[in-house]
């Protein structure tokens, strides 16, 4: 994993070359690229889930499938997200920080949450301010993956 902290924005790029297997089947681990929005205050990792959160519990998520895990598209939307995705996207991460499920959905009121996904790798844009949404959308369209 490569974060670059840029003068305008920052790059990450996930880089393994070890893949996972289970029950007899090998499961190809997808490395990817991405340009993120400026401000992360904290990041992490947790198998193929990656969190980058901003001030005022801003967050990217981004789940990144195995290569041969489901079916892959070019046909990207912007999709709105449902609160029960939401938990299954980031309760983990928000137990590890100690935050407060109720204080994360009620607090911020007003606030954007969108997934931008091809049906395969999930990018969710959690509690986004509204005069920053276009950043972060921009950001979501330069996911790459690579070969």
């Amino acid at each position: 994993m490569i974060l670059e902290y840029g003068n305008s924005e920052n790059k990450f790029k996930y880089i393994n070359k070890v893949n996972v297997s289970a029950d007899h089947e090998l499961y190809f681990t997808t490395n990817f690229s991405i340009i993120l929005p400026k401000g992360i205050i904290n990041w992490t990792r947790s198998n193929n889930n990656f969190f980058f959160e901003y001030k005022d519990k801003q967050m990217i998520y981004i789940y990144s499938a195995y290569k041969n895990e489901g079916k892959e598209s070019n046909d990207w939307k912007l999709l709105e997200v449902e609160g029960n995705e939401v938990d299954n996207f980031l309760n983990n991460y928000w137990e590890k920080r100690g935050y407060k499920e109720k204080y994360l959905l009620e607090k911020h009121v007003g606030r954007i949450s969108k997934l931008y996904t091809n049906g395969k790798y999930k990018i969710l844009l959690y509690n986004i301010k509204t005069e920053k949404l276009s950043v972060f959308i921009r950001s979501a369209k330069t996911f790459t993956i690579n070969m």
